[in-house]
């Protein structure tokens, strides 16, 4: 396996590292989230040391989800890199993200559709630094 093949497959695992590790300073233990989620306490533990996670498909997996705030779909979306850690917390659906695949747009709105998903998955700190950018390049335009 290449470095980069293994980089990418611990990818999932690291995030759901932060996720719980996120729970955890939102003041959960790792009993309680056991609890909440419905498996053993050495289960969340395996899952903070990085040593399993759980399948998508499973009743875990979409536990974790509800009691994270998510959905399984925005859980997956998080744990593959698709949005950030603020984004699945907030859910996606209160962002008003646009599904793209709408066959009534024209090429402008697909092209802004498109463009908005892709932010709504930044933390604001990279929104704000977008936000500079595109200030900078439309000055440069006029």
């Amino acid at each position: 396996m290449t470095a980069f093949a293994s980089s990418h497959l611990q990818v999932p695992q690291q995030r759901l590292n932060q996720l719980i590790e996120q729970l955890l300073e939102d003041g959960w233990t790792q009993s309680s989230l056991a609890n909440a989620i419905g498996v053993d306490f050495s289960t969340v533990y395996r899952w903070l040391k990085g040593k399993t996670k759980p399948e998508p498909d499973s009743r875990n997996f979409r536990q974790l989800a509800k009691v994270s705030g998510g959905t399984p779909r925005t859980l997956q979306l998080y744990l593959d890199g698709e949005i950030s850690l603020s984004v699945y917390r907030y859910g996606l659906e209160n962002k008003g993200v646009v599904d793209v695949k709408d066959d009534n747009m024209s090429s402008n709105e697909r092209i802004k559709a498109e463009v908005l998903d892709k932010i709504y998955a930044l933390d604001p700190a990279d929104i704000a630094d977008v936000i500079s950018s595109t200030v900078a390049f439309l000055a440069n335009r006029v």
